[in-house]
C-alpha cells in the first residue's frame, strides 16, 4: 500500500513536472518515477527530443515537449508561445502540483501562475549559477513570489533563498539509487584500457563541460576543469606517477570548450598525463579505477558525481562551496579546498594518494553516509511530504 492509499481521504496527486532540460536530468527522471510508483499520476514536461525524453518514454511517464528553453530577444515569440501552451497544459490537466526544476522551468511556471488557475507552484533550485547574472537574478527575484514553496537541493541553497524572502523553503537532496553502485567492482579493466599498471596512483574528475556566458565564469568555467588542470604541475612534482582522468564531455556547442581544456594541458606540458576520456556509460568502472575523485566547481549543488564517488567508496576532494560539504565532510568522508585554488587541490589530492589507509576509511564512511542521505526513496517520500504539507495549510485541513 502506497503513502498515498494511506491518507485519510485516500486520494492520490496529479503531478506536473517540469525541466528545461534534454540531456542529462537523472534527478528529474528519477524523482519522476519514483512519485509514479508511490500511486500518484505524474506527467513531465521537456523542452525538446533528447536522451531525457526517451528514457521518460521507455518508463512509459506521460510526456509534453514545451519548449521553454532560449529567453534571448530574437526567440521571445517562441518563449511567448510555449509560455501560452503551457497555460493551456496546466488547465487541461488540472494538477494538484506544478513541480519545476531549473531556472528557466521555475520562470515559466512562475508567470504560467498568472493564467492557469492555482495548484500548488513548488520550484525546486538544483544551482545558482544564475545569480552571478545582473538580468538572470533580477527575474529569478522579480518572480520568486509567485512560488509557494521552494525546494533547495543542499542547505546552503536554503539559506540564500530565505534570504531572498522566499515563502517557504525546505531542504530535500536529489536522490538516486544508491544500491545500483557495487564498491567490490575491480578497476583493473579500465586501467588496462590506459595501459596503466595496478599500483599507479590515478585521480578522476567526473563532470559535464559547460562553457558559460555568465561573466564569472568566462576565465573558468562553473565546474572548475581549468582549476584542476592547473593543479596537476604540482601534484606531479609531489606524485610524480599520477594520472588524471577528465571524464565527460561538453553539452552543448561545437566542442569549443572541450578544445580550449586539452590546450592547456598542452601548454603546461601535462598532455602526457591527463586524460580526455568524453561521456562513458560504464561508470561504474570508472570509478572503480580511480584513487581519488576530485570536484574542484565553482558553484555547485550536493552533486549527484560526489554521491556516486563515495558510494564507490572512493575519498574525494571537493570545493568548500555550496552543497558540496553536505556531500563530503572535511577529513572525515573527503578534504574541501577553497574554489579557484589549484596548489590547495594539489596538496589535498596528493596528500590522500599517499595515504592509503586513510582514503580507504574515508570511502567506507563516506558510503555508508550517502546510502542514509541519497537514498532516491528517501527523497521521494520528502517531496511527497513537502506537497502534502503545502496542500493541507493552504486548504486549512489536515490530508
Amino acid at each position: 500500500m502506497t503513502t498515498s492509499e494511506r491518507t485519510p481521504d485516500g486520494r492520490p496527486l496529479r503531478i506536473l513536472q517540469v525541466t528545461t532540460t534534454p540531456t542529462g536530468g537523472d534527478w528529474f527522471l528519477d524523482q519522476v518515477t519514483g512519485l509514479r510508483q508511490r500511486g500518484h499520476e505524474v506527467q513531465a514536461v521537456v523542452p525538446s527530443e533528447g536522451p531525457l525524453t526517451t528514457r521518460l518514454r521507455a518508463a512509459r511517464i506521460p510526456t509534453e515537449i514545451v519548449p521553454l528553453a532560449g529567453w534571448h530577444p530574437h526567440k521571445l515569440p517562441r518563449v511567448a508561445a510555449a509560455e501560452l501552451r503551457l497555460v493551456r497544459l496546466i488547465r487541461r490537466f488540472r494538477p494538484d502540483v506544478v513541480h519545476a526544476h531549473l531556472l528557466k522551468a521555475n520562470v515559466a511556471c512562475r508567470l504560467a501562475s498568472l493564467l492557469a488557475g492555482r495548484p500548488l507552484h513548488v520550484n525546486q533550485v538544483t544551482g545558482i549559477n544564475h545569480l552571478h547574472s545582473p538580468v538572470l537574478r533580477r527575474i529569478d527575484l522579480a518572480t520568486l513570489s509567485r512560488a509557494d514553496v521552494l525546494i533547495a537541493s543542499c542547505r546552503a541553497f536554503a539559506d540564500r533563498y530565505r534570504g531572498f524572502g522566499a515563502r517557504s523553503v525546505t531542504v530535500s537532496y536529489y536522490g538516486c539509487d544508491v544500491h545500483r553502485l557495487d564498491p567490490t567492482t575491480s578497476g583493473e579493466p579500465f586501467r588496462a584500457e590506459f595501459g596503466l599498471a595496478a599500483g599507479t596512483p590515478t585521480v578522476g574528475m567526473v563532470a559535464h563541460m559547460y562553457p558559460s556566458r555568465i561573466r564569472a565564469f568566462r576565465d573558468v568555467g562553473v565546474k572548475g576543469h581549468e582549476v584542476l588542470i592547473d593543479a596537476v604541475p604540482e601534484l606531479l612534482r609531489r606524485v610524480p606517477d599520477a594520472h588524471v582522468f577528465v571524464v565527460g564531455d561538453q553539452l552543448a556547442g561545437d566542442g569549443g570548450y572541450r578544445r580550449s581544456l586539452e590546450e592547456r594541458t598542452h601548454r603546461l606540458g601535462v598532455d602526457h598525463r591527463v586524460h580526455f576520456t568524453g561521456h562513458r556509460s560504464d561508470i561504474q568502472q570508472v570509478l572503480a579505477g580511480m584513487d581519488v575523485l576530485v570536484n574542484p566547481s565553482l558553484e555547485e549543488s550536493a552533486c549527484y558525481a560526489m554521491v556516486e564517488a563515495l558510494l564507490m567508496e572512493k575519498a574525494a576532494v571537493a570545493s568548500n562551496v555550496g552543497g558540496l560539504p553536505d556531500t563530503v565532510q572535511h577529513g572525515e568522508t573527503g578534504l574541501l579546498v577553497p574554489p579557484g585554488d589549484p596548489q590547495a587541490l594539489a596538496d589535498a589530492v596528493a596528500d590522500l594518494l599517499s595515504d592509503p589507509r586513510r582514503r580507504t576509511e574515508m570511502g567506507r564512511l563516506g558510503r555508508t553516509r550517502c546510502l542514509a542521505r541519497f537514498d532516491i526513496a528517501r527523497t521521494v517520500e520528502e517531496v511527497e511530504s513537502v506537497y502534502r504539507d503545502a496542500l493541507a495549510k493552504r486548504s486549512g485541513t489536515r490530508w
